[in-house]
């Protein structure tokens, strides 16, 4: 038999005595539902085939199912859906062996549980991602999986959502052989296929007829972990209650009660905000640059402080050449060990080998001589924050570079305009600011300058998706997007401080609504004295009397924070935090002195008003052209802030408010302070 219609997602063939269903469903093989529908039809067609005595899945591309289509997240769904098509294919008469490789992931991994027997290249891997997207597994992930590999692993698996390798599974029968990565996957799995007709006994391994592994100890203990890890998520909490509930069920209730749990998790705000999360970090490498950019191999990097080295380390743990640049040796003997102190730290959490890491060291050139960049694709500034500097840089790039090297700079607040100026061509000028640490966290701002070419952006944006970062392209203006988004926030705290919120419970409210961590913690770590020389570049506004006038008492004091062991808080010597009353009353004698009148806040108010600031910079992002997505500005903060994943980003927030709330909470804080702090503007922006 064979159905070699190009125009399906699915073909079957036959082979033998073996019917082969094939999935080619371009990029990742996923469950759209021609190919749930496909799937059936081939089972059903090989089923009543006496010719064929089993059953082959297999996929074409670079991996097996890899989960749900993405093209119908959203949409009603259309049958037949996943749980039938899993069952139909546990029911099949004949054996049904899944060939995985690549990631088979979410109901991929379902189909595969399904079949009777698994496969796999040793490469391959396999998860239930469900999680991340604040869903759970809901075509019998839940009831299969802990019926082969015990409920301890299952549950890991479905409540952290990662990914594992098939290795991971060895000496478990999740699957019935592992092939060498180098074997042909095709030609191994049909020899294994044709080894089980050739077998007298016929029975057939159904997953879903076994009795669940209970190998739980204390379920108290693993409900209070999975709550405390799942920091305010719902779908890893929901996911335990059913695997618990299930030990005593069979396959068909067990599956009613996930179904009916998946499908109200779908309803959920949670699993809105993970959805769009998702779909809105694809989107932001998406630009209407037009130009060609230019493959970058060697990268010279200025500055081998904490910023300067985290991005080289990023760079040459991505395969880059990376020249180092500092202004003598002793500093550039620095630079390196902090590199190296950057790696070693992979080897001490088994993430990288000596080995590798002795590979990636021998692509980096240290030098004091500026003329070593000469050969460089891309050149970055990393120093301190200091407008004179950062020009004589970038005039020593100008002379040194070829004309085709792009010049970026990692200012987090100055003018690249002004930067630019120095140069004899400001189109190939441009920002990479990368965040703190560099070879950890996931954002980059790609920079345009007002003389930018797309050139040079689009070659930025390329790079950071070799560094696996997400980038987002944004404009010139006083902490770009992302800082000054967290400069109008960082006020609106200082503000209630100065109104009576104390230190602790501002924390206490932001972290227990979901930031990761509070504001003036946060300030307290990356140095009180850095945000007040970075605010001194810009003169306070004068309508705002109280702005950041708490930081600056506390930078007058000499608190900087953990540096000096005092800010907000204070420090012990092993870099305990602890409430300092001395602050919350030095706060309280400058609202006095600045006509403040004080009053007890809730947590609820002052999470909502840290909020809505928040909403407030982004809306004035979007009208000055700053930003050009709203939720370009979602996948800053939640890459570069510590936002919550599961409430999708501030601007997600806004829509969730809905226009009449929010104009009404923005028309009561104007009451309260002033147009000037709370502008007024077009809510048609994002609604």
């Amino acid at each position: 038999m064979t159905n070699s219609n190009s125009n399906t997602p699915v073909t079957y063939s036959t082979e033998n005595n073996i019917g082969i269903i094939t999935v080619d469903y371009a990029p990742v093989n996923a469950l759209s539902q021609s190919v749930r529908q496909e799937l059936i039809d081939g089972i059903e067609q090989f089923e009543n085939d006496d010719a064929v005595k089993a059953i082959v899945i297999r996929c074409k591309g670079r991996t097996f199912i890899a989960g749900a289509d993405i093209k119908e997240f959203g949409a009603a769904p259309l049958e037949p859906h996943l749980p039938d098509v899993v069952n139909r294919i546990e029911a099949c008469n004949k054996p049904v062996i899944a060939s995985l490789f690549g990631t088979t992931l979410g109901g991929g991994f379902e189909v595969a549980l399904a079949c009777h027997y698994r496969v796999a290249i040793a490469s391959a891997k396999v998860g239930l991602p469900e999680v991340n997207l604040g869903l759970i597994p809901g075509a019998g992930g839940t009831q299969r999986l802990p019926r082969v590999v015990g409920v301890k692993k299952a549950l890991e698996m479905i409540t952290s959502g990662k990914h594992y390798s098939v290795k991971d599974f060895s000496t478990s029968d999740l699957f019935a052989s592992i092939f060498d990565t180098n074997a042909d996957l095709d030609q191994a799995t049909l020899q294994f296929a044709e080894s089980l007709v050739e077998k007298t006994d016929q029975s057939l391994s159904k997953v879903g007829e076994r009795a669940i592994k209970n190998d739980i100890d204390s379920w108290s203990e693993v409900i209070s972990s999975v709550k405390k890890k799942s920091k305010g998520k719902e779908a890893p909490n929901v996911a335990v209650s059913i695997l618990k509930a299930s030990l005593d069920l069979d396959l068909k209730k067990g599956m009613a009660l996930e179904r009916e749990e998946f499908l109200k998790l779908k309803e959920s705000e949670q699993s809105a905000a993970l959805r769009f999360a998702f779909g809105a970090e694809r989107l932001a490498s998406k630009t209407d640059l037009k130009a060609e950019y230019i493959d970058v191999k060697s990268v010279g990097i200025t500055g081998g402080g904490t910023m300067g080295s985290g991005i080289a380390t990023a760079f040459l743990s991505s395969g880059f050449k990376v020249v180092l640049i500092e202004q003598n040796d002793d500093a550039l003997a620095l630079g390196k060990n902090r590199i190296e102190k950057n790696f070693a730290g992979n080897v001490k959490r088994g993430r990288l080998s000596q080995e590798q890491i002795d590979g990636y060291l021998s692509s980096l050139t240290t030098s004091i001589d500026y003329q070593s960049l000469s050969d460089c694709e891309l050149v970055i500034e990393a120093v301190f924050e200091n407008m004179d500097v950062k020009k004589v840089i970038f005039k020593q790039f100008d002379q040194v570079c070829k004309a085709s090297c792009i010049l970026a700079t990692n200012t987090s607040y100055l003018d690249i305009n002004e930067i630019a100026s120095v140069v004899s061509d400001p189109s190939r000028v441009i920002g990479m600011h990368f965040f703190s640490p560099a070879n950890i966290m996931k954002l980059l701002e790609v920079i345009q300058a007002d003389k930018s070419s797309d050139q040079a952006l689009a070659t930025a944006m390329a790079v950071a998706k070799k560094l696996k970062k997400i980038s987002v392209l944004v404009g010139v203006c006083f902490g770009f997007a992302g800082n000054r988004m967290y400069t109008r926030y960082g006020r609106e705290v200082q503000q209630m401080l100065l109104e009576g919120a104390k230190v602790a419970q501002i924390d206490n409210a932001l972290t227990s609504w979901g930031m990761a961590m509070g504001q003036l913690a946060v300030g307290d770590m990356s140095g009180l004295d850095i945000g007040y020389h970075a605010r001194s570049s810009k003169p306070a506004p004068e309508y705002d009397k109280g702005y950041f006038k708490p930081a600056e008492l506390m930078y007058k004091l000499g608190r900087y924070g953990r540096k000096t062991s005092k800010g907000y808080y204070q420090y012990d010597e092993n870099g305990k935090a602890s409430n300092d009353p001395l602050v919350d009353q030095l706060i309280s004698e400058k609202a006095k002195e600045l006509g403040f009148e004080q009053k007890e806040f809730d947590d609820d108010e002052i999470a909502q008003r840290a909020i809505l600031a928040l909403i407030s910079e982004g809306l004035q992002l979007l009208k000055d052209g700053i930003v050009k997505r709203a939720s370009d500005i979602d996948v800053i903060w939640l890459h570069g802030y510590g936002f919550p994943r599961h409430k999708g980003g501030p601007m997600f927030q806004a829509k969730q408010m809905g226009k009449d709330e929010l104009e009404s909470e923005f028309e009561k804080l104007r009451k309260l302070e002033s147009v000037e702090i709370w502008p007024e503007i077009d809510l048609s922006l994002i609604f």
